[in-house]
């Protein structure tokens, strides 16, 4: 039995990969063929509409094209949910397949599977000393360029301690932003994401030192040292 893709991650909303998508959920291999949508990852759709089709057929031809597809795929970030699920469903269908030649296939249809939740799980500091670290951070006073992680799409606002910052990248992402400064006192700052669909969960951004809460402290002064000569010593005068 085939575990395929599951129902749900979609939106009417989505950029191209969702609807082609909901094409493969429902096996719809026309549609897929005909589709003339550009994709981020194109070579996933097209071993999308093989396996369909063979699938479909059950002709050893056919599932050599899936297969041969399937290979041309290249390695997805894990941001790329759908893409990962397409593969991970196209994959199972082939090697059943070609372990279990003449037995006949049932595909799962009924949601099997995991979703593709929206939600913020992360970011990259892009530039500074500490970028690509396991915990990166980021000057307080700011400006150093930032890149959320996560699945999402249609990013409306990105939000440190609730105030909207400005993002910058296409429908789909990435998604970047400059990192603004440390509120007064504060090592990190909370960053969430207004998208539609909805986003769920928070990540920290923090910060390589705390800005400091008040003015900062002087210390007096200290006069040079005396180097003015003695004061001449009176004499004494003669014994009586």
């Amino acid at each position: 039995m085939i575990r395929w893709i599951p129902i749900g991650p979609a939106a009417p909303t989505d950029p191209p990969e969702g609807t082609l998508y909901e094409l493969l959920r429902s096996r719809d291999c026309a549609g897929l063929r005909e589709s003339t949508l550009n994709t981020a990852f194109p070579a996933v759709w097209k071993a999308a509409e093989a396996t369909c089709q063979a699938l479909a057929t059950d002709l050893p031809a056919d599932w050599q094209q899936a297969q041969s597809s399937l290979s041309a795929v290249p390695g997805l970030p894990p941001e790329r949910c759908w893409e990962i699920k397409v593969t991970e469903s196209l994959h199972q269908a082939v090697d059943l397949r070609t372990a279990n030649p003449g037995v006949p296939l049932v595909v799962n249809a009924a949601g099997a599977g995991d979703d593709c939740p929206r939600q913020l799980t992360g970011l990259t500091v892009l530039d500074g000393s500490s970028a690509e670290t396991a915990a990166p951070s980021v000057p307080s006073g700011g400006g150093t360029r930032v890149r959320l992680q996560g699945f999402f799409v249609n990013v409306d606002k990105v939000l440190v301690d609730g105030n909207p910052v400005d993002v910058e990248g296409p429908q789909f992402g990435p998604f970047e932003f400059y990192a603004p400064p440390a509120a007064p006192g504060a090592a990190s700052a909370t960053v969430t994401v207004a998208a539609t669909p909805p986003v769920s969960g928070e990540v920290l951004l923090r910060y390589a030192g705390p800005m400091p809460s008040g003015p900062t402290p002087t210390t007096p002064p200290t006069s040079p040292p005396d180097t003015s000569p003695p004061p001449p010593v009176a004499s004494a005068g003669p014994a009586s």
